[in-house]
């Protein structure tokens, strides 16, 4: 299947010592947040499928969409600049707050943006981005939309690739991961995972530890039709029997931190050397963790945590929730 080269991939996979949790585990780290600077996380991987289809079908304009902060936004923008793609970018959030973060990259990028609220967000995005390919194809452009987070089959493979990368370096490390975990949110990453685990026929425990919908909803609704898709691609009848997706970490809601959350944000960063991030991957460590500790993963014997990326997500508000009055 072919794919452009964007990633610097295979990303290197560290052990990671805690000096205050004695954890009943080894933990291990995946550096997927290493992937490149501007394009930094997991949303890469599948651009380089999505966006290789792109150039075969002579699109000119790519329209996507996510939150204001979107990780996935920011990745397309930045590939698309390289490959010569007009990058068009729905975002759900405020036009009158200053850019900043991801939002000020989407704009370096040489990106369009159109802010909606987050009440036609979350339910017509897929509807204004189809109107908005309607008038760019009324100006003579060829477009394609790509779903929010990539998460779709094609992009789903970027997953195995990544899965492939890690059995490859089992053998290399002399080790074998029982466990590895995948910051869920659009799903997109955790079905590229479960269809190679099932297809390598590996019988790892694939945990997606949801930052954002309900397990149950992730688990009926959202993998389906990725899974799906990837079979009808790979002519494959790959089948995954019961997804194991954790609910209980999204906290008080996509992309709102706890005052706990945070504060174990700034401990393991400055135990690890390894940046997480507030809405995605800090949650999901935080989750893995706590399930560690908690008993609930007795069986666990060497955990791999895909670390997804998302260091553009520190906004100047969540860096003053972080840090407070005295922040030194």
């Amino acid at each position: 299947m072919k794919k452009l080269t964007l990633a610097n991939t295979p990303t290197r996979i560290e052990q990671v010592q805690l000096m205050d949790a004695d954890l009943p585990a080894n933990l291990f780290v995946k550096r997927d947040d290493m992937t490149g600077i501007s394009v930094t996380g997991n949303k890469i991987r599948k651009l380089e499928y999505i966006l290789q289809k792109a150039l075969d079908d002579g699109i000119t304009d790519i329209i996507t969409t996510g939150a204001a902060q979107s990780n996935h936004c920011r990745a397309t923008a930045m590939a698309c600049a390289r490959m010569g793609f007009d990058c068009h970018l729905l975002l759900g959030g405020r036009e009158d707050v200053p850019p900043e973060g991801n939002v000020f990259l989407d704009i370096l990028a040489g990106a369009k943006l159109r802010f909606i609220s987050g009440e036609d967000y979350n339910n017509r995005r897929d509807e204004l981005m189809e109107d908005w390919k309607a008038e760019l194809e009324a100006e003579g452009k060829t477009v394609m939309i790509i779903p929010m987070g990539g998460a779709n089959g094609l992009g789903s493979f970027g997953y195995v690739d990544c899965f492939d990368e890690i059995l490859a370096q089992e053998k290399e490390m002399g080790i074998e991961f029982d466990t590895v975990i995948s910051t869920t949110g659009s799903a997109g990453m955790l079905a590229g995972l479960l269809y190679a685990d099932a297809l390598r026929k590996t019988k790892k425990d694939i945990i997606g530890i949801s930052i954002f919908a309900p397990a149950k909803n992730i688990k009926e609704v959202m993998l389906p039709p990725i899974l799906a898709e990837m079979n009808e691609i790979a002519a494959t009848d790959v089948v995954v029997e019961d997804p194991h997706v954790i609910d209980g970490y999204q906290g008080i809601g996509y992309g709102i931190s706890r005052p706990e959350e945070l504060e174990f944000i700034r401990d393991f960063v400055s135990q690890t050397g390894i940046i997480l991030d507030p809405v995605y991957t800090g949650k999901a460590m935080y989750g893995t963790i706590s399930e560690l500790l908690s008993g609930n993963w007795k069986d666990k014997k060497n955990v791999l945590f895909i670390h997804s990326g998302g260091a553009f997500g520190w906004t100047r508000s969540k860096i003053d929730q972080m840090l407070g009055d005295n922040p030194y």
